[in-house]
């Protein structure tokens, strides 16, 4: 694990907690929303320097540059939710970004020995997807209604990353093939079919657990509701 990739871990899940402790200290809309501004403007800065770098090695294709991985459909519903509390966008990026994102922290489909700017752009992106989610949590205090959001939308996508890579021939989602690092999905199937709805059925559980403390904690509250 390089340096790099402990920082952007230590990014992750320090800085909201951080400004949480402040935020307890002297709690104000203005606060949040400043923090909020903050991490979306990151975002999409982070965004926007994946295309341009592309451009600038002159490598802008199809294969390469389309918002196609579920990270980048995390990205944009995470910053949509930081600018508007939009519950919806919020719950894709608690489940996408939990279930993706965190685990392309942990193990990056990314070559260790690419141009510094590059790996910068790619853990940054990552790392601030998650903290935006860590920080919706804790000092905006939103949190998933319900599974039927994400299980809509994971479907959506799945259906437009697999013709998205039959149109161009790349690997969006990694659902034409396992990238070439290690990750998760050396676990799958050969077989094309099979890996595919393997990789829909493990995501569907890890969706799941993510619900079951909210799930679980509703059951308790209501359980004392009808008690008192």
């Amino acid at each position: 694990m390089s340096w790099l990739q402990i920082v952007s871990i230590a990014f992750a899940f320090l800085s909201p907690v951080a400004l949480w402790a402040a935020h307890r200290r002297n709690p104000h809309p203005r606060f949040e929303r400043f923090f909020a501004r903050c991490y979306a403007g990151l975002l999409i800065t982070v965004f926007l320097a994946g295309p341009l770098q592309r451009y600038l090695e002159g490598y802008l294709d199809l294969a390469h540059v389309l918002p196609m991985h579920l990270c980048d459909w995390a990205l944009i519903a995470v910053v949509i939710a930081l600018l508007w509390q939009s519950a919806v966008c919020f719950e894709l990026a608690y489940f996408w970004g939990l279930c993706g994102t965190l685990q392309a922290l942990f193990t990056p489909a990314i070559a260790s020995d690419l141009e510094w700017w590059r790996l910068i752009v790619f853990f940054l992106d990552h790392a601030a997807i998650v903290a935006s989610v860590i920080f919706l949590i804790l000092v905006t205090r939103m949190r998933p209604r319900t599974l039927w959001n994400v299980l809509l939308w994971s479907e959506i996508y799945l259906i437009a990353a697999l013709a998205v890579n039959a149109w161009t021939d790349a690997n969006y989602g990694f659902l034409s093939h396992q990238p070439a690092t290690p990750s998760m999905l050396d676990l799958f199937s050969d077989t094309h079919w099979l890996y595919v709805v393997e990789i829909n059925a493990v995501a569907l559980l890890f969706f799941g657990a993510l619900y079951a403390p909210w799930w679980i904690a509703d059951r308790i509250r209501a359980r004392r509701v009808l008690a008192s």
